[in-house]
Formats: C-alpha cells, structure tokens, sequence
C-alpha cells in the first residue's frame, strides 16, 4: 500500500454500541434517582469508596455554570490536566478532544491549526479568517500567526466543539477554543517550574501573587524563558536546527472596590525569536527544483531516511521574530437584576519573518515578511439574573484590525551555476471592521424542561490595498479595490431536559458564519478586486451529560450534524486576457456535510486511580465540490464542464486554452479523520509519610488523514504515548517529574508546502524525547 492510500477505518460498524451503553446508563440513573427520593436517608449516604469527581465551571456561554449543565459539547482541561503534559503551547497539544486535532502551520513556530470536526484553516495569510476562533482571557485572536499561545499560569482551557456564533460571534463556525489565565489569590504566593530536557529544552516560569490592599487591590506578575535547540541537525555542518527562543511577561491588577464591582487589568509582552521549522525536501520530478537543480524528493519516501537531517545550514533555516504587547480591562458589575461585563484589548504586533522556501543550501526562493498588526475590540454583555423561570444575556460587539505587511522575494529559478535570478517587492494592506448585537435567553418552564432561543446580527467591512511585487526597490502596480461589507444573522434553537440532579439530555440547532474577504495574494486586477463570501453552517447537534455511580463516573454524548454552504476553497483560475496564465485565489466553491459521534468518560475506578477515555466518529464528505484545481489545458475543441463553467484563456502556438471546472466532490476534506481516541490513566498512592507518586500515562490516535484539500499529502495515522512519574509532597509544595513524550517514537507527515511546480517540503511531528521538571509552590 502507498503513503497516499489511506486505510478506512472500519469503527463505524460498531456505533449502535455507544448509544446502547448510554442509555443503560440513563436508566441505570433514573432508577438509582427514584430510590434516593424514597429515601432521605439514602440521599445523605455518600458513595462505596468516598470518591466523587469534581464539578467543572464554564464559561460556554459567557456566564459560569457547570459544565454537566451546558448543552455545548465541550473539553475542559484544567491544573493537572495539561501540568502533567508537559506541553509549553498550544501548538504541543495536538489531540486535547474527540474530533480535535491541532497542528503547526508549515514552518512556522507560532503559528496553529485546529481542526474541529473535519473543518480546518492551514493558510497563514492574515487575509485569511479561520474557522476557529481562539480567545484568550475573552478577546478574540484574529490572525493564524502568534496563535501559538503560551501555556502557563492558565486556569483552564474550553475546548468548544461546533458552532458558536450567538454567543462568539464570527469566525467560529467549526468552534471555539477559550483560554482563561489565572486571577490573583489575594494571598502572597506564587509558583515556579524548571523544566529540562532532551535537544536542549530549558523552560523557565514563575508567577507571584502580590496583595496590595487587602481585600481591594491584588496583583499577580508571571514571566517564562523557553528555549530549545531544536530537533533537526544539519547535514552540512552537524548543527542543530529549528532553534526557539521565547520569552513572555503578563502582570495583572484586580480592584475590588466592593462586592458588586471588579475590575482587571491584564497587560501583556511575548518575544519570539526562534528558527522556522526545518523541512524535508519532498519535491516530485515534475517540480522545477527537481529538474533545473536536481532536488529531488521522489528517492526520499517517509522513513526511508532520517526525517530530522536535514540538508541545510544555519543560513538557509530562516528564523521568526516576533513581537506582542497588549492589554485587557476586564470589569464586573453586580447591579441585582444581573451583572454588567465589559471586556476590552488592545493589542499590537510586530513580526518579521524570513523563509526558505526550499529549505536547502541553493538559491531557489527566499523571501522575507516584514508586518505589522494591531487590533482593537470591546463588548459589553449584560446577564440577567432577576428571574428564576427566565434568564438571558445580551450584548454588543465592536472589533477592527489592520496590517501592513512588505514582502521581498527573491528568485532564483535555473541551474546550479547560472546567473538568472530576480528580486521582487510587494506590499499589502488590510483594515477589517466588524460590528455585532446578540443574545440568547432561557424559558424554564419548570425544573426540568428549558428551552433556549437565541441570535446574533453581524457585520463585517473590509478594505484591502496591494502593490504587487515588481523588480526591487520599486514596487509593482498599486490596486486598491472598493471596500466589501458582508452580513449575517445566526439564530439558534435549543431545548434542555433535566432527567434529575445528575443526569440532562439536550438538543440544539445553530447557524455558524465565518467571513468573507479578499485574496491577500492576488497579483493581478482581476484577482486583487475579486472577493470571496461568507461560508455558513447549520449545526444540529443533540447530547447527553451525566453522572453515574454516586459521581464516580461521568458520560458526556453528542451527535452532531453539520451542513456547510459556501465553504470557501483554494482554486486556480484564469487571468483574463492572458494566455496561459492563473493564479491561486480563494473562492466559494463547495458544500459538505459532517457527522459524527463523540463520546467522554472519566471514572474512579479505584481510591486514587482515575481513568479519562474519549472517542469520536467523523463521517465527512462534500456534496458539491466543483472548481478548476489545475490550471489552464489546450483543446482542440470547446471542452465541457461536468458540474461548472469553463473559461477561454488564451491561444497559445496556435493551440487554444481553457480552464474547466470539475466534479471534485468525491475528494475527502482536508484534516478530517475518520477516528479520533483517547485514554489517560493517572494514579496516586502514599510513599511512606513524605507525599505521594502520581503515575500518569496518555495515549491518543488519530486515523489516516489528508493535510490538504487535493489528497496529496498523507498524514498516516498516529499513535502517540506519553508517560510520566511524580513525586509530589503531602502539602503540595513542591513536584518533582520525570517524563517522556511519543514514547512510540512515532513519524508523520503534520504537513506539506506544495508550492505550485516550484518545489515540495514535507513537515513532520517531534520525535520521542524526555526531560524533567521541579514545580514548586509557595
């Protein structure tokens, strides 16, 4: 079997079996429930072996709430759920949730791509929205760049699986991730951690509490320095290569002037400058790498060789530096009939990146990205609480972006010892202003039945500006084409039923919108004033949340259906009037629909023992995919289109071509497996009188998948083990870890940059490493 030819996975024969254990566990707790109000005796007794998990808060819906009581299908990961991971951001935290997986973007360290139930962005560009929408401390991350976030002094992580545009917004038609830092104690204290490890790795991190006025002003300072080698070494030299350097700042103030009113202050500085991924030279014989200068991929097939020597130098690496300061106000006001929250950032950036494209010695490509970002948001919610049979919470929203970005290309396209090269500069420019009003409310017609309504009106406005790249220092022709403004009205539909204390069942319909925009790497008028549209998403998803055991067992079920429309893809098309030639431009171009099951549970099997399993199931599969993915074709007479248009492109040596659109629909979506699984073991005994061990031991798969929307890259399935031993003291002072990550060591393809003929770069995942780490409390 090739590495293009995934295997199916033939798990979907057995999903009756998942319904069928839930419901035994629903009756299992209704009746356990009918007991216990026959008896007030037996609603006091506490369960066999004093073990109960403990409650989860979220903020789902922006108010806090257990998570058992949410109808979102959702992932909390909090304290020990990632300390004993060992991770350091979030691109390290690859499969967090059943039909989650995350990966880095082609070489680019800061840079994260999540997929949620089969619906992904790999693209870098800041033109580009994603499906996703990450959200730190409730400000919203716009761009795929600086999205690898730091993991440290973090309270918890929310991992929002579909769409959640009522309460969201734009931008989170596949879902959301939230990250939530830590407050201030109010206490003096604070936490520090060394970690060290294996290529290098030395992570530095400490966080202080610091009380000014009791009971009214408290302040919290964290600082970390993480830095590492890298996993590659160079061919050439013997040196390491893929280098990170990342250091970062967050203070934070609290006032607290009375009991109905805080506000927080969250400031922020992160320093990046860190070597670009290394890569793999994958070119195919057709690549003009391959042919004017003999690079060639097609000898090198994953695993026949060492996929971390890499034939390059220092020069030839590239690097990142990046700089981000910012900051978030953050205030709470308590007026009785509900609570009054604002939340508002600034936040700035400043980045330039340099890039080997071909990631080898020769000049071939190169080409540096010197941007700038800044972004301004604020929303004021209100969350009523007056009422026990209705509660709702409503709000405004106002969000604007603007980069500028100066690219310089240089090309070196010949053979090895010619003179022929060009160097190119560009610039682009984009500003995006975006509005919203929304709320969403709750009936409860009783203690059982609740019935949820909701929605959310959007507008966004975008202008974008390009001067295509022309021979350096003089940039090429400047294109400024009118601004776009897009709308959206998302409703969304949901009703809850309570069965008793522990057990709830709930089913919702949403309508998710991601944004349309321009082509940020158009170079022609044609495609510079050509824009793409939103891309829309009916979610239907019903659930099941439920404790079992006297607590010691927790079930959380959803069923998922969503239906996507305009679902905006890459495609080649025509320039007009010019033979031959195309460009790659984002257009709307497909829908598809998405099912699937997911399934958690997490258990006390024993006093100290506790097992956390997760699974899910993906079928996904476009209904409609039709668009020209290969450029302009001579004809000898008019061709036809099975599913499109075709376009006339020129004449050519007394040839004419076309572009035609095909029927691609029986493609597969990109980053969408088949199955994703799970299970974490984690077990703590006494050692003597001095503390305790803590076992932990995380296993996670992923099916065969492709990486990008042509089905030319395999990323073979996965199978990750990662283990660790502690020793943690009776008063929880201080730990003391030994860990290892991909025990397996185990090798795949995270990505591959096809770079349209030119050449092709393979990425791969980090190999199996160890280290150890003091963590200390005081």
């Amino acid at each position: 079997m090739t590495e293009n030819q995934p295997t199916k996975s033939k798990t979907f024969a057995n999903l009756p079996v998942l319904p069928c254990m839930l419901a035994l566990l629903w009756l299992t707790s209704l009746d356990g429930h009918t007991q216990e109000v026959a008896s007030d005796a037996a609603q006091d007794q506490p369960n066999a072996g004093g073990l109960a998990l403990e409650e989860v808060m979220v903020m789902a819906r922006k108010r806090v709430e257990p998570l058992q009581e949410t109808p979102v299908a959702a992932t909390v990961l909090t304290g020990q759920d990632y300390q004993l991971r060992f991770l350091n951001d979030l691109k390290t935290l690859e499969l967090p949730a059943p039909n989650v997986t995350i990966s880095q973007i082609d070489y680019f360290s800061n840079a994260v791509s999540v997929s949620i139930r089969g619906i992904v962005n790999t693209d870098i560009e800041s033109s580009f929205d994603p499906p996703v929408g990450i959200f730190v401390d409730g400000v919203y991350i716009p761009r795929p760049a600086t999205s690898s976030l730091d993991l440290f002094d973090v309270a918890q992580i929310e991992i929002l699986r579909g769409p959640q545009g009522t309460i969201f917004g734009r931008n989170t038609s596949a879902g959301a991730v939230q990250v939530r830092s830590r407050r201030p104690s109010g206490e003096f204290g604070g936490r520090a951690s060394i970690t060290a490890g294996q290529y290098g790795r030395l992570d530095l991190k400490a966080a202080v509490d610091i009380p000014i006025i009791e009971g009214k002003v408290d302040a919290k300072i964290a600082a970390l320095s993480q830095s590492m080698d890298g996993y590659y070494t160079s061919s050439i030299n013997g040196r390491d290569l893929g280098e990170e350097d990342i250091s970062a700042i967050r203070p934070m103030i609290r006032f607290t002037p009375s009991d109905a009113f805080d506000l927080t202050l969250i400031g922020e500085y992160s320093r990046n400058k860190s070597q670009l991924m290394p890569g793999q030279n994958d070119s195919a014989a057709t690549d003009l790498l391959c042919v004017f200068q003999n690079f060639c991929g097609s000898d090198n097939p994953l695993g026949q060789i060492d996929e971390f020597k890499v034939p390059q130098d220092d020069s030839g690496a590239g690097f990142i530096d990046a700089e981000i300061w910012g900051i978030t106000a953050e205030m709470n006001w308590d007026v009785g009939a509900g609570v009054i929250t604002s939340v508002s950032n600034y936040r700035d950036t400043e980045e330039f990146i340099d890039i080997d494209g071909e990631h080898l010695t020769t000049d071939f490509f190169q080409i540096n990205r010197d941007g700038e970002h800044d972004q301004f948001s604020t929303e004021l919610r209100f969350a009523s609480t007056a009422w026990d049979s209705f509660d709702f919470i409503a709000g405004v929203y106002y969000f604007e972006q603007e980069y500028a970005q100066e690219s310089n290309l240089f090309l070196g396209i010949g053979p090895i010892g010619t003179t022929f090269g060009t160097q190119l500069v560009g610039n682009a420019n984009q500003k995006h202003e975006s509005y919203s009003l929304f709320g969403e409310g709750n009936y409860h017609f009783n203690d059982k039945l609740t019935v949820t309504f909701g929605g959310r009106w959007s507008e966004d406005k975008k202008t974008f500006t390009n001067e295509l790249f022309g021979v350096y220092p003089t940039p090429g022709t400047r294109f400024t084409p009118d601004s776009e403004s897009w709308s959206d009205f998302g409703p969304k539909l949901g009703i809850t039923y309570q069965w008793n204390p522990d057990l709830m069942t709930y089913f919702t319909y949403s309508r998710g919108y991601k944004s349309g925009g321009f082509n940020g790497r158009c170079q022609t008028e044609f495609t510079c004033g050509r824009t793409f549209d939103p891309e829309q998403v009916d979610g239907f998803e019903a659930g099941l949340k439920g404790d079992f055991l006297d607590g010691r067992l927790r079930a959380n079920l959803a069923l998922f259906l969503n239906e996507y429309e305009d679902l905006q893809r890459t495609a080649i098309v025509p320039q007009p009037g010019v033979a031959i030639a195309n460009e790659t431009v984002t257009v709307n171009s497909a829908s598809a629909e998405l099912s699937g099951i997911e399934l958690e549970l997490s258990a006390f099997v024993t006093e100290g023992l506790r097992v956390d399993f997760s699974v899910g199931f993906l079928d996904a599969s476009y209904d409609e995919f039709c668009v020209d993915l290969d450029g302009p074709s001579p004809s000898d007479s008019v061709p036809t289109s099975s599913c499109g248009e075709v376009f006339f492109t020129g004449v050519v040596d007394g040839k004419n071509y076309y572009n035609v659109e095909e029927d691609l629909s029986g493609l597969d979506l990109q980053r969408a497996p088949e199955l994703t699984f799970s299970a974490n073991i984690n077990y703590e005994f006494a050692f003597k009188e001095a503390g305790k061990i803590v076992l932990n031991g995380r296993y996670s798969f992923a099916d065969s998948q492709f990486t990008d929307q042509l089905e030319s890259s395999l990323r073979s399935e996965s199978n990750l083990l990662d283990a660790s031993i502690s020793f943690v003291d009776m008063q929880d002072r201080y730990r003391v870890s030994l860990f290892g990550l991909n025990l397996t060591d185990d090798t795949y393809v995270t990505a591959r940059n096809v770079a349209g003929g030119l050449w092709t770069t393979r990425f791969v995942n980090p190999p199996r490493r160890w280290g150890v780490e003091l963590a200390v409390n005081f």
